[in-house]
């Protein structure tokens, strides 16, 4: 029958992975493990902290922790009892007369079992209760700040209206001509925003069109396009700051 290390040594071999990867993946100490692989479970901690930790690695495993945990319990019961049946048996060769020894000490060894489950019990209560507070006073944190901050009046965004388009003067019926210093694209529109022209300029390009009413004009960059009226420089209006750093914008042409 295999024993319970080689069963723990089994199952994480079928895993394919190595003591040092099984250790930095359950977050126990690599010597622990190789010593419960040796079917060693004497590791300088209390029974709890043990059977924690098997129970944790037969998890990671894909063992049945349960019957892993039962087959711990009977090692360490059947350890816990050897110093004291070698007593006896050493006992027995110089008395034969003593019947009563033998189910003394098996009483002793029985309470010291109890006594241990007895503890382990009560630590697992005491961690409980301090899981539980612990909790409890993570949620009223959580609901005290909400209760705060649903108080707190929430501010109206600000509104930023947005500044009327720059304009310029220019009579009816006169010749418009842009013309671009370096790539750039102009856009035409009338008082209904119709389309009146709309282009890509190269360098050195130019266009022209008849001024018919008000327009709209949107260019993408005003250091780029140079505007003319009957070969009079007409300046575009410098746009609010917040527009391409005052180069992009529209701005209307009376």
């Amino acid at each position: 029958m295999q024993t319970i290390g080689e069963r723990l040594e089994e199952a994480r071999k079928r895993k394919g992975i190595s003591v040092r990867e099984a250790a930095e993946l359950t977050k126990i100490r690599g010597d622990y493990l190789q010593k419960f692989e040796s079917n060693t479970f004497d590791i300088g901690l209390p029974p709890l902290y043990v059977r924690g930790f098997i129970r944790t690695y037969a998890k990671f495993l894909e063992l049945d922790p349960e019957r892993i945990i039962g087959d711990v319990d009977t090692v360490l019961g059947r350890e816990g009892k050897q110093p004291r049946r070698e007593h006896r048996e050493a006992l027995g060769r110089v008395d034969f007369g003593s019947e009563n020894r033998a189910p003394e000490a098996a009483e002793s060894t029985t309470g010291a079992t109890t006594g241990r489950s007895a503890r382990d019990q009560a630590m697992l209560v005491k961690f409980g209760v301090m899981a539980g507070g612990a909790l409890l006073a993570i949620v009223v944190i959580i609901l005290l700040i909400n209760l705060l901050f649903s108080r707190a009046p929430a501010k109206p965004a600000a509104t930023t209206a947005e500044p009327p388009a720059p304009v310029a003067q220019v009579e009816s019926g006169q010749t418009l001509v842009f013309t671009a210093i370096e790539a750039t694209r102009v856009l035409v529109q009338d008082a209904d925003n119709k389309k009146v022209f709309d282009a890509a300029l190269a360098r050195g390009e130019s266009r022209s069109i008849k001024k018919q009413g008000v327009l709209l004009i949107t260019v993408e960059d005003r250091t780029k396009v140079r505007m003319e009226v009957n070969g009079r420089l007409i300046t575009i209006p410098t746009f609010p700051m917040h527009q391409k750093n005052g180069t992009y914008g529209q701005f209307k042409l009376d």
